[in-house]
């Protein structure tokens, strides 16, 4: 009885917190500093760029970890996926494979895919930008340098962003010399040299037809041909920007802490006032819903009239924020951690959120997996929407939870009254028997001490490569062994254990690159490799 006294007592506790306003739908830890994020307009796959490139389902459940990219951008459907780092420039298509790689003659700073995947702009680190098609070819190399020869003109350009239009028609370049505007192929169209006072960010409608830019000093908008529409100063640095798809919004940030709202006649339709700088803004493709990240480690959720839905804590300051193209969903992500983010506003009742911890195992690295916490929303009514830019305006404070209260305070009712009922009638004990004496115990022997794996000496001694080295060996040597095959190439490991294929061509793709890697792997890597090792040998007959 008082078990139910208790769990009554907890059901009405918890109760009022209703719809449990805050609260992510999913989280995911990365496994290395967080440089970039990405959701696609369908919120069907997240991208997290980093020292791993992390490819999620739209859920949070991780996809597959490999390669690296500090420049991240994936097409609508998740298809094509674009990764930049150092010199490095490569195109992936959704299962990680690898469409093509190109070496660039300078570090890459800025790098945008068009929603269908088929252009993608890289700006290097001299300020020179490349326009490439869908299977590597450069069509064009622009340079937003000023003339070397001249002496008034500041010769160097360093570009800080890259925005397209929907389809990649139009693509805008911001620098420390203006902001230029091309054509999808790299063709010329105009530029403002020297009009900006140290470009932070740009942005750009699906049409191409507005174009916003953020400086130092403020933010600019202008049509498809150059001409300034309207400028908004700012006391402070403008450090995040945002333009809806329809070009009838944009959205700033900036280092004094202020998140503004501006229609595309430039009047302030709303502003907001954060704990500390606003490091990213994001907004759907009407406007109807807006998400920013915060310095103060949070992450903010509005509608389209600036009403606060909701606010959402993460471990870090929030540096990176995405929304879907209808607003339904979005993601956060601070320096080590992602969350995921409904934004829908239902009609007319709430949701009983379940919350259940699934661990994870990303594919093609077997024995390894992932926990990822996902709280699964289930409706009590009509669909939500929001369609409209206007949020529904939901109903008095727990007039939804009524029937939910009402039925646990039966069934507590119901649980006191068995209580009482089993404590009032049940029958006597019978009396205890007489208890055999205990057989006396087997003797302890002790457990024979396992032999070391050939590889963890070598790890024990901080000699990480050479622990690679013996782990691909014994991969080797156990499939010879087992399948009585030859191994002298991976093909041959491959074509021996079809049903591990896949696993397998990780595996040695991974032991190789750790083994002969220019500086020693962390320790952690080869430990994921050896129990990815365990992991296949207990699958290979």
């Amino acid at each position: 009885m008082r078990c139910a006294i208790i769990v009554l007592c907890l059901l009405l506790a918890v109760l009022p917190a209703g719809a449990l306003a805050g609260d992510p739908i999913w989280t995911y830890s990365a496994p290395s500093e967080i440089a970039c994020l990405t959701l696609t307009p369908d919120g069907s796959h997240v991208l997290v760029g980093g020292e791993r490139l992390c490819f999620l389902a739209g859920n949070g459940t991780p996809l597959w970890e490999q390669w690296s990219a500090e420049m991240t951008a994936s097409s609508a459907d998740g298809r094509t996926l674009a990764g930049a780092g150092g010199l490095d420039l490569a195109l992936y298509a959704g299962d990680a494979s690898v469409l093509w790689k190109q070496d660039l003659a300078s570090d890459c700073v800025a790098l945008a895919l068009s929603s269908d995947g088929k252009r993608l702009v890289v700006a290097d680190l001299v300020g020179e930008v490349h326009f490439y098609d869908a299977d590597g070819t450069l069509r064009a190399t622009v340079d937003t340098r000023g003339d070397p020869e001249d002496e008034e003109d500041e010769f160097q350009s360093r570009v800080r962003a890259i925005a397209l239009s929907g389809k990649g028609t139009y693509a805008a370049v911001v620098s420390s010399r203006g902001l230029f505007y091309y054509t999808g192929t790299g063709r010329r169209l105009w530029t403002h040299e020297g009009m900006l006072e140290g470009g932070t960010a740009v942005a750009v409608s699906g049409t191409g037809d507005e174009v916003a830019v953020a400086s130092d000093a403020g933010v600019r908008l202008l049509n498809r041909t150059g001409a300034l529409l309207w400028t908004h100063p700012s006391r402070r640095p403008v450090t995040a920007l945002a333009v809806s798809e329809d070009g009838s919004r944009v959205l700033s940030g900036a280092q004094d802490n202020t998140l503004a709202c501006f229609d595309r006649e430039g009047e302030i339709l709303w502003t907001f006032t954060a704990e500390g700088w606003i490091r990213d803004v994001a907004v759907s493709k009407n406007g109807s819903r807006v998400l920013a990240g915060s310095m103060d480690k949070g992450a903010y959720l509005f509608d389209g009239d600036g009403n606060l839905l909701g606010t959402y804590t993460l471990a870090g300051c929030v540096g990176h924020v995405a929304l879907t193209a209808d607003g339904t969903a979005g993601v956060a992500s601070s320096s080590r951690q992602v969350i995921g983010i409904s934004t829908v506003t239902p009609k007319a009742a709430a949701t009983v959120p379940t919350v259940a911890e699934t661990p994870v195992q990303t594919p093609g690295v077997p024995g390894t997996t992932e926990t990822v916490t996902q709280t699964t929303a289930i409706p009590t009514a009509a669909a939500p929407t929001t369609d409209n830019p206007v949020a529904t305006p939901p109903g008095p404070e727990g007039s939804s939870m009524l029937p939910l209260l009402l039925a646990c305070l039966l069934f507590g009712g119901v649980a006191l009254g068995a209580g009482y009922l089993h404590r009032r009638w049940r029958p006597a004990p019978p009396p205890l028997a007489e208890e055999a004496p205990a057989e006396a115990a087997p003797p302890v022997t002790e457990e024979e001490t396992p032999a070391a794996l050939p590889w963890e000496a070598s790890l024990d001694e901080g000699k990480a490569q050479e622990a690679a080295r013996l782990l691909s060996r014994q991969m080797v040597a156990l499939i010879e062994e087992r399948t009585g095959a030859r191994v002298l190439l991976t093909a041959d490991a491959l074509d021996a254990c079809p049903d591990q294929r896949g696993g397998l061509a990780w595996f040695f793709a991974t032991a190789d690159r750790l083994a002969y890697a220019p500086a020693p792997p962390e320790r952690e890597e080869v430990e994921i490799l050896a129990a990815a090792y365990l992991s296949l040998a207990e699958e290979i007959g």
